[in-house]
């Protein structure tokens, strides 16, 4: 569970420099401070396509481990449902918020040169809104993980305390 509560803080920080980050060019003079106001951002945006993909990852992983289970260890395929569920539930708002933190940082320029600034803060707005089902998501999807994983755990050291009493048993 370190894991998954670790992910999930780094994703909260997350949303919560990606809105600084914007508060920052409203609060102020953008123009006065863009240089500082362009390293916020591009550091929020980053540090909200982290926790995303290694949950991504993560989530795929514990599918792999779940599916040896199954195999193995004759357990449910009812097992596999509830990983995929997980991923499914998870996998969208991850991919478009990663997607939206990098879309508004590349929408800056628009901003800068008075093109169409209207697409940056859009954009900024949609990509906030999405990072916090992301954030709900995740949540969602990590602990319900967590729980599988758990109970496959336990299963396993079942099976093998079955396994080293048989002999004994058989003796």
């Amino acid at each position: 569970m370190l894991f998954e509560r670790s992910i999930l803080t780094v994703s909260v920080l997350a949303t919560v420099a990606f809105a600084a980050a914007g508060v920052h060019a409203w609060a102020g003079d953008p123009a006065a401070d863009l240089g500082a106001h362009v390293l916020y951002a591009l550091a929020a945006a980053l540090l909200v396509v982290f926790p995303h993909v290694w949950t991504l990852i993560y989530l795929a992983m514990t599918g792999r481990a779940a599916a040896g289970e199954v195999d193995d260890r004759n357990v449910s395929p009812r097992v596999l449902s509830r990983v995929k569920r997980n991923r499914r539930r998870a996998w969208p708002p991850l991919v478009l918020a990663s997607l939206g933190a990098l879309g508004t940082v590349a929408l800056g320029w628009n901003a800068q040169v008075d093109t169409h600034a209207w697409t940056h803060g859009a954009c900024f707005a949609a990509t906030l809104a999405v990072q916090l089902w992301a954030v709900w998501a995740e949540k969602q999807s990590l602990w319900d993980n967590a729980d599988l994983l758990t109970d496959l755990d336990a299963r396993a050291l079942a099976a093998l305390d079955d396994a080293e009493a048989a002999p004994e048993a058989a003796s």
